[in-house]
């Protein structure tokens, strides 16, 4: 009745400027789905985490960087376009969720599978990090973890990427064939 959205974007709702905000307002508000709503509020603290980090980040590298090679000119581009990319596969879900009951094609079932793609990503980039993890940094794991935290280490540290790739193309197909 009083709703004022334009045909152009469905997701958004009156009042709210952003495309992604007015999306997890509305998964938030509308899903039925406790994990869709765990998952977003945790995205969205994350996301925001996140944002914060590579903001401060982002002038130290560049200091680190000046003088450097092309090489180096290349990995400050990198920050940002990594950057830019995991914020993106952190609010998917959510965002995919908004977009679905806009449309109203939402289901409980497919926001708990969009929530527990989201969650296996966040856990994807906490494995990335045990891989990465340098030698020095490295703690004994409690007993229970400790055979798969120790296997993780024992990896080589190129391959930190591969968690975090695996887990956004969960995320894409999530997104795609979810119903």
């Amino acid at each position: 009745m009083g709703d004022t959205r334009t045909e152009s974007d469905p997701a958004e709702p009156s009042g709210s400027r952003s495309v992604v905000v007015g999306a997890f307002r509305r998964a938030f508000a509308e899903t039925d789905s406790r994990l869709l709503k765990s998952y977003a509020v945790v995205s969205a603290l994350l996301g925001a985490l996140t944002s914060i980090l590579l903001l401060l980040a982002f002038p130290v590298w560049v200091f680190n960087t000046t003088g450097g090679s092309e090489l180096a000119t290349f990995s400050r581009a990198f920050l940002v376009v990594g950057g830019v990319l995991l914020l993106v596969v952190l609010v998917a879900p959510v965002y995919s969720s908004g977009r679905r009951h806009a449309r109203g094609t939402a289901s409980v079932r497919a926001d708990a599978t969009l929530a527990l793609s989201g969650y296996l990503f966040v856990l994807s980039l906490y494995v990335s990090l045990l891989i990465s993890a340098p030698p020095g940094q490295r703690e004994t794991p409690p007993a229970l973890v400790a055979p798969a935290v120790e296997f993780l280490y024992s990896l080589p540290s190129v391959y930190a990427v591969a968690p975090p790739l695996l887990a956004a193309a969960l995320v894409a197909a999530v997104h795609r064939f979810a119903r």
